[in-house]
């Protein structure tokens, strides 16, 4: 069983980015680890799991955003 990093919110979005990486994988991608036995889904787990493929939350980034610019009016 997988262990979902701390930095990743649910097990629906560890599935959906490593969906995503394997298809940049699947496309021509170079991947990050050099296991060319394993099918593009695995390596991109394992590529996620290693913290090698950077990503960001949109939801959680603009509401840290809009957050910040509130705080700056207020004062």
């Amino acid at each position: 069983m997988i262990t979902i990093p701390d930095n990743i919110d649910s097990k629906y979005r560890f599935v959906i980015l490593s969906a995503l990486r394997a298809r940049q994988i699947q496309a021509g991608s170079m991947p990050m680890l050099k296991e060319s036995r394993h099918k593009a889904t695995q390596v991109a787990q394992k590529e996620i799991l290693q913290g090698l493929v950077k990503f960001r939350i949109p939801d959680q980034d603009s509401d840290q955003q809009e957050e910040e610019q509130r705080e700056e009016k207020e004062e």
